[in-house]
């Protein structure tokens, strides 16, 4: 494919990738972690990274892309309009033959780039799902700035799912008591979130609910929960990632009432 990398393309080549490749760019943030694996929050844009060069090449002027910069720790960019995000790490070459860089570069770049509760989603998917190590991801943290590691220090590896990570990270930052992965009472199963003492929060991790046999599950959980006292709410993909303000604004609402600090009402 390329007369610098010996790649060869195949029907297995990812979507979007060979794009990159050809742009001379490699992908990274989001767009590497979901190569690898890890779940990964909606996003637009392709997150994109390349060694430091002193000359940019035409081609990828074209493509409108636009340095990550931070300012009062938000991430802000040249341009609303632009396709790739292009990441700026200080490197003289590529770390690697692999047109995919290995994970622990991916969540650098994400730790640098994404606000830190959706930087968290990658990190905890990582641990999850047992593409990343706890010690991995201590050494990650350790390379970073303090502004960026301090917060990322509370990451687990028990989160299911990134809407309970994103839910959860929200509830810590206000200091509201939450605890995930609770056993339930008849300690067979487990809550995705315990808020307070009674309130249940469950978070669904997908966009499509089109299997009637989860669907029938999560029903006979949450009749479960009500039976033995507990409030229940289960938030969907959509209210936690494309109506989160929305959803914020009535979650305080509950909060302010502290209704979650009383005993499960048997």
């Amino acid at each position: 494919m390329s007369s610098e990398q010996p790649w060869y393309l195949t029907t297995a080549a990812p979507p979007g990738i060979v794009q990159m490749l050809l742009f001379g760019v490699r992908p990274t943030c989001l767009d590497g972690a979901s190569l690898h694996g890890v779940w990964t929050p909606p996003h637009t844009g392709a997150h994109v990274f390349r060694p430091r060069v002193l000359r940019v090449d035409a081609e990828l002027e074209d493509a409108r892309t636009h340095p990550v910069r931070r300012k009062a720790g938000e991430v802000i960019t040249l341009s609303e309009e632009a396709e790739l995000v292009l990441h700026a790490p200080a490197l003289r070459a590529w770390p690697g033959h692999d047109p995919v860089p290995d994970l622990a570069l991916v969540l650098t770049h994400a730790a640098h780039c994404l606000p830190v509760e959706k930087a968290a989603v990658l990190f905890e998917s990582g641990l999850q799902r047992r593409l990343l190590t706890r010690r991995g991801a201590e050494q990650i943290l350790a390379s970073l700035p303090q502004r960026i590691r301090r917060p990322l220090s509370r990451i687990r590896a028990d989160a299911e799912s990134g809407t309970e990570t994103i839910v959860r990270w929200w509830m810590e930052s206000r200091h509201f008591p939450v605890r995930p992965q609770v056993l339930f009472p008849d300690r067979r199963r487990r809550m995705d979130l315990l808020v307070g003492r009674s309130w249940v929060i469950e978070c669904d991790s997908r966009e499509f609910h089109d299997d009637p046999l989860s669907y029938d599950a999560d029903r006979a959980r949450d009749l479960y929960l009500a039976s033995r006292g507990y409030r229940v709410t289960r938030l969907s993909w959509e209210q936690v990632f494309l109506r989160w303000k929305e959803t914020q604004t009535m979650l305080l609402a509950i909060l302010r009432r502290g209704e979650h600090l009383d005993r499960p009402r048997t």
